[in-house]
């Protein structure tokens, strides 16, 4: 009865209509879906399959991601230089059907004085944001201290705890050579219980100096830095690691910082997906297929995102007003990249500020309106916003959990 039993199943099995088969692969996550294409031959082709991919998309979009769990959304606006009431930068809370309701965000006092912020990333961490104090309110364009700039700290907007970051001893360890700091991520390392903040130096010789003296003091080699919040202090970090190209910007997830990288070779180069891990310290490379590329159009503006849940990538094709949006299946493998959409074109939009849940995406327009454009429904509208090239949209999980240890 058993073998009777098995072969029934295995006959069934091997005549599974690829109808019902699909429509139960269409829900798989990509990682997932990818290592099934070898199951059967049909399933091999299956991301050339229209039908398929439209199933696909439809319920990548409709998932309820946990990575979105008691999320809302942030507008991190810059005003535009041509506005009369500029504005370094802003924080706003969006809300509503179309996100026309708004609260403005108080900065936090951490000097005493008002101060404005950058922020880095495109997401909280555990409602934890890493900021850098860009100049006091009222100051902009009149010049300050270089001592009161590039401060860093971590925030958390529901609470108001703050935590001033000590600056590192590495950047001004020669009065000769000026520092290029550049900031590369920010994320909650679970294996120890600490918060981390990685960045990289350069260093360029001054020009003010005796040029003799300078190079007495001998060539100062670029070098990764790491802050451990749990010993509240900066570390050398021995990587030989690619740095974020300019222009780029990172993206935080699950343990782990991504940016994007580059490097040249005989005329060609290559674009990929830097990951680093907090919890051991290493970092992994992705490259980008060449064949993800639209070889019609020479200017191609990269933007890395998180689409639900998703690494995502969107592809900004500048002449033609195209956007080319993938997702990655997996770290370290190349071939996981999958073209999800392809949007456009639209050439009244100038490139993405940032992502929200199940297929809204923010634009700015090339007349600074900020706009977002839902993928389910092909629609664009204004949100009520004019903004810079700097504005960003943000992804804010509340937490009144303390992050700062007795």
């Amino acid at each position: 009865m058993d073998k009777l039993l098995a072969a029934t199943t295995k006959k069934v099995s091997n005549h599974i209509y690829d109808d019902p088969a699909f429509v139960i692969l269409s829900k798989l996550p990509l990682k997932s879906l990818i290592r099934f294409r070898c199951v059967r031959k049909s399933w091999s082709v299956l991301f050339q399959n229209s039908y398929f991919m439209d199933m696909f998309r439809r319920n990548f979009l409709s998932k309820d991601h946990s990575y979105y769990n008691d999320t809302s959304l942030l507008l991190y606006h810059f005003a535009p230089w041509d506005d009369g009431n500029y504005e370094p930068s802003a924080l706003y809370s969006l809300f509503g059907e179309r996100f026309e309701k708004t609260v403005k965000i108080d900065w936090p006092n951490l000097y005493q004085v008002p101060y404005y912020f950058n922020i880095y990333g495109s997401v909280s961490v555990n409602g934890i944001f890493c900021i850098e104090d860009i100049g006091r309110v009222g100051s902009i364009g009149q010049g300050c201290n270089i001592e009161e700039l590039g401060r860093i700290a971590l925030w958390n907007p529901a609470t108001d705890e703050c935590k001033v970051i000590p600056p590192s001893p590495f950047p001004f360890e020669s009065p000769c050579w000026d520092p290029l700091i550049e900031f590369h991520g920010f994320g909650y390392c679970q294996g120890s219980d600490d918060y981390k903040v990685i960045r990289h130096l350069t260093f360029f010789p001054r020009t003010d100096g005796d040029r003799e003296e300078t190079w007495k003091d001998g060539y100062h080699e670029s070098l990764w830095e790491i802050y451990c919040l749990k010993y509240n202090s900066w570390r050398k970090l021995d990587l030989d690691m690619p740095t974020q190209f300019a222009g780029g910007a990172g993206v935080y997830t699950d343990g782990v910082c991504h940016w994007w990288g580059e490097s040249e070779s005989q005329n060609d180069v290559e674009v990929y997906l830097v990951s680093f891990y907090l919890n051991n310290e290493t970092f992994v490379k992705t490259s980008i297929p060449s064949n993800m590329d639209y070889i019609d159009s020479a200017i191609v503006f990269r933007h890395l995102n998180i689409l639900n849940g998703s690494i995502g990538l969107i592809s900004n094709y500048a002449e033609t007003g195209t956007f080319h949006i993938s997702i990655l299946g997996e770290v370290g493998i190349k071939e996981s990249w999958i073209k999800l959409f392809i949007v456009g074109p639209l050439p009244c939009v100038e490139h993405p500020i940032g992502i929200g849940k199940k297929g809204d995406i923010f634009f700015r327009k090339k007349d600074n309106e900020l706009v977002w454009f839902n993928l389910n429904t092909q629609k664009i509208e204004e949100i009520g916003f004019k903004g810079d090239s700097y504005c960003q949209i943000l992804i804010y999980k509340e937490s009144f959990l303390p992050f700062l240890k007795e």
